[in-house]
């Protein structure tokens, strides 16, 4: 079985499907094992508060930590995957992901654990930028936005998984043994990606690490409106998106609906729903233009916020779980163009797309904290979707500019 494409479809000229199954297998396993260590931290946070003593508008900073250095680390891990290669990276940074959460139960305070994981955001930021530029480089530009759906699949899975397993877990097993439980997950799926995912045939080193060369090759993917507004539009999505999770398991256990911690960590069932919404956005984009699908995205995700503001649980869990399909869409989409749009070193130019990323999961998840606290769920909604608005209007300055290329999904035969 071969997937063909044309001449204008090169890198992959005839590629086999069990090939391309191999590359969605390992790097969707890796995206989730990546994304299932740093998030299963969320819905613990309440049982944090209480057993650390810490405030709850002050409490997600632990997840901010991890965000945070992640996002620093990505300023790196880019270059870094541009020069030693896209497979050694995801391999490297898994393993060390692993090695770090076995020293989380060693951690004696509460100082030293918010350290100890903004360390291993820092170990597990070369996921994701090799993995997006392995995708440009090795699959064919017709079914490269679906298989970056499959990987935004995998992340969304391994932030579902995280979420649904340690919330579930909680009332019955200690802290301590759930950070083993992932740390040897990192590791395993290490060991899985070294063996499933096919060497590269089109990377090509740049020639250094010089720091100048580095500066200098970031200031042009600035300069390239196509990047940087878009990192704008990375650090809102992700932002909205965290300040959601932070807080759901807050607003649940009060009134109307006094909903335990572990029932409301099951809302993360719906990052599944990412199977469908990332590569059908992928495939939407490539139809319909990115920054169009983006904009619809966008005002479906303020729809959702405002049917969480109903007194009523299953009104609730739609909007959120409508809230969260999108998302990943929007991600998937992002992902996607800063790959296409990148003029050279398409690692770094996917790494800075991250790091905005995560930035803004740390900075607005942490100051919806602060607005939570002070206005309630109400305040933090109107907020979310003002921001969602910005993102629109950022959306709407690109689309003017987009060079749309029609190309159809090629068959498998």
């Amino acid at each position: 079985m071969t997937i063909t494409t044309d001449k204008q479809t090169k890198p992959a000229g005839e590629i086999k499907a069990s090939a391309y199954i191999r590359i969605i297998l390992a790097l969707a396993l890796s995206g989730l094992a990546e994304l299932a260590s740093l998030f299963f931290i969320q819905p613990l946070l309440p049982v944090l508060a209480i057993e650390y003593d810490i405030p709850v508008s002050q409490v997600s900073i632990i997840l901010s930590a991890e965000t945070a250095m992640l996002a620093f680390g990505l300023l790196f891990t880019g270059t870094l995957a541009d020069h030693y290669g896209r497979k050694k990276l995801i391999i490297v940074s898994l393993l060390l992901g692993g090695i770090l959460t076995l020293l989380c139960p060693l951690a004696q305070s509460w100082t030293l654990l918010v350290a100890l994981r903004a360390v291993i955001g820092l170990a597990l930021s070369g996921i994701a930028a090799a993995a997006t530029a392995y995708i440009s480089e090795e699959v064919a530009p017709v079914v490269a936005g679906v298989v970056t759906g499959y990987f935004v699949f995998g992340n969304s899975m391994g932030g579902m998984s995280g979420r649904i397993i340690a919330s579930q877990l909680i009332d019955h097993i200690s802290i301590n043994t759930i950070f083993y439980g992932f740390a040897v997950s990192l590791i395993v799926v290490a060991i899985l990606v070294n063996f499933l995912l096919p060497a590269s045939k089109n990377f090509k080193p740049t020639e250094n690490l010089n720091v100048l060369c580095v500066v200098k090759g970031a200031a042009e993917h600035f300069k390239n409106k196509n990047l940087s507004r878009v990192f704008i539009i990375s650090f809102i999505i992700f932002g909205v998106f965290t300040s959601l999770y932070n807080y759901l398991a807050f607003f649940l256990k009060g009134e109307p609906f006094n909903i335990s911690h572990a029932n409301a960590g099951l809302i993360s069932f719906s990052f599944a729903l990412s199977f469908f919404t990332a590569p059908q956005a992928g495939r939407f984009a490539e139809k319909y233009g990115s920054m169009n699908v983006l904009r619809t995205l966008f005002a479906i995700m303020a729809l959702g916020m405002l049917l969480t503001l109903v007194d009523n649980v299953v009104v609730f869990i739609v909007g959120a779980v409508i809230f969260t399909g999108c998302f990943f869409g929007c991600h998937s989409i992002g992902l996607r163009w800063v790959s296409k749009n990148a003029t050279h070193a398409r690692g770094q130019a996917v790494a800075l797309y991250l790091f905005f990323y995560y930035m803004g999961g740390s900075l607005i998840g942490f100051v919806n904290g602060l607005v939570f606290h002070a206005t309630g769920w109400h305040g933090m909604t109107g907020f979310i979707i003002t921001l969602l608005v910005v993102a629109a209007v950022v959306a709407t300055s690109l689309s003017g500019n987009e060079q749309k290329k029609l190309v159809p999904v090629a068959p498998l035969k």
